[in-house]
């Protein structure tokens, strides 16, 4: 199982010479505490000369597992599952950009706050299936850039649809397609899983996950907090898994600090 963590690049504020000055930053920093790769939160990734950023991470031996797309919707209000057909063709030529930086990259690209709240002019009913429907537009584009979308269950308090692993997995198996796997995060799964039978649930269903996040039921660094790391670890790395698990935590005290502690907390249970 290879260790990555989430960090964001400004590439909306700032100019190319910044951007991969941070991200060049970013690389030298992590490599010596053992991460192979950095997830990055994105908002506009076609302002990235892709081409020298990849040059920058082939040059640390680092990967950049996966692109989150979330910034869209908190910036931009565009989702997948809104009333307004407008709102989810641009949602839907969002993702497309991270598709295509995602095939230059090698990387992933995450569906999981694009798909929206619903809204009170709608219906819940109605909104699922304009998410369905979109979705299956998204996966289009990923099978044709043979790009994996990675469809990640986030709890009640924060949207409104797929909350648990099952609700999602139904989801995966009605769409039907190669590209489109699970994510599970800690997190989510602290808050909306039942403990009493989850783990063995998810040993049965490891097959569909090509993405971790982690976070501690704090949601901050993975060791602060009282979650099962090696139990839910071992669940995956019992089943063959070998993708990245990620660090998406609240980053205080410092991102440096949640870098280092993860680590090695990591390295201690693992």
């Amino acid at each position: 199982m290879k260790l990555s963590i989430v960090s964001g690049l400004k590439e909306s504020k700032n100019n190319q010479e910044k951007i991969l000055n941070k991200f060049s930053s970013l690389c030298d920093f992590l490599k010596p505490l053992n991460y192979d790769g950095i997830e990055l939160s994105l908002l506009e990734p076609e302002k990235i000369e892709v081409l020298r950023l990849n040059e920058i991470k082939e040059s640390y031996q680092l990967e950049i597992p996966a692109l989150g797309t979330g910034g869209t919707y908190i910036r931009f209000g565009y989702s997948l599952g809104h009333h307004e057909e407008f709102m989810r063709k641009k949602a839907i030529e969002r993702i497309e950009k991270y598709i295509e930086f995602a095939r230059e990259t090698k990387s992933k690209v995450i569906i999981g706050l694009i798909r929206g709240r619903y809204n009170f002019e709608s219906s819940a009913k109605k909104e699922k299936l304009n998410i369905i429907s979109s979705l299956k537009e998204c996966c289009r584009l990923a099978e044709n850039n043979d790009v994996i979308l990675l469809f990640e269950p986030i709890n009640q308090f924060e949207i409104d649809s797929y909350n648990t692993i099952s609700e999602s997995i139904s989801l995966l198996e009605e769409i039907g397609s190669d590209h489109l796997k699970l994510l599970v995060d800690s997190f989510h799964t602290y808050l909306e899983e039942d403990p009493l039978y989850i783990w063995e649930y998810m040993q049965n269903k490891a097959h569909y996950v090509a993405h971790l996040h982690l976070a501690d039921d704090n949601r901050r660094a993975p060791g602060t907090g009282h979650f099962d790391f090696k139990s839910f670890l071992n669940i995956f790395k019992n089943s063959g898994y070998n993708g990245f698990a990620s660090i998406e935590a609240i980053m205080k005290p410092s991102f440096e600090e949640v870098a280092k502690e993860s680590s090695e907390f990591l390295k201690m249970i693992m």
